[in-house]
């Protein structure tokens, strides 16, 4: 299983880094990957860091560049989360120019899906991102989020939309990205409940909110994620 924690801009920093180092402490038999608010460098024994944007390949301000990312010993990076996208108003064509860059900086995405609550516009949307990228023999994480349920800090979303939204999903990857090596999770108010059950389903691993402030609160999910593996 993999496990993604993604902290937001409201949780106070050092807070933040408190939370990495106690967790460096922590028994960890999985895939665990934390996204700080800003990237630190990647120097843990037991999870890795990445960053949670990374900038378009042309010439920016403000935003995340592949070196900064080496430079730190990050090799994966969110391209375009869904509530970024939303309160940004980041359309698809900037997320795909986000995701070219990584691929030709070597840097792993989570790309993020389900800006729409229809599966076959989720398929589309992910169709549109894929299109005519480089992705042979590149690995990518796909995460699909309940925007929903992410906003308002439940979970909206049935198991049988869950499933759906895996097994479309997989069958498109299956018959049109055939040679593309990638992982498949699952996000929007995931815990210790919803771990299992997105295993269960199929999907490889689970996308986690800001809602665990410290490793005290995160500690049912980690072991959840921990009896998985």
């Amino acid at each position: 299983m993999i496990g993604v924690l993604n902290f937001k801009n409201l949780v106070d920093f050092e807070q933040q880094l408190q939370f990495l180092d106690d967790l460096s402490h922590e028994a960890v038999d999985f895939e665990l990957y934390v996204a700080p608010t800003l990237p630190v460098a990647s120097q843990y024994d037991n999870f890795k860091i990445v960053s949670q944007n990374l900038t378009i390949p042309t010439r920016t301000v403000g935003e995340i560049s592949p070196s900064v990312l080496h430079h730190l010993n990050i090799d994966t990076s969110f391209i375009g989360h869904l509530e970024r996208r939303k309160s940004l108003n980041e359309g698809l064509l900037i997320v795909r120019e986000r995701l070219a860059n990584a691929l030709a900086n070597n840097i792993r995405p989570i790309l993020s899906v389900g800006q729409y609550s229809d599966i076959r516009l989720v398929v589309e949307e992910l169709d549109t991102l894929l299109h005519a990228q480089p992705l042979a023999g590149r690995p990518i994480i796909l995460a699909y989020e309940s925007l929903a349920s992410t906003e308002l800090g439940k979970a909206l979303y049935s198991i049988d939309e869950l499933r759906d939204v895996h097994n479309n999903i997989r069958r498109y990857m299956a018959q049109n990205q055939p040679e593309v090596e990638y992982k498949f999770i699952v996000g929007g108010h995931m815990d210790e409940v919803g771990a299992p059950i997105a295993h269960a389903l199929g999907y490889d691993g689970v996308l986690i909110g800001d809602r665990y402030h410290d490793v005290s609160a995160f500690k049912p999910v980690l072991t959840a994620l921990n009896q998985l593996a």
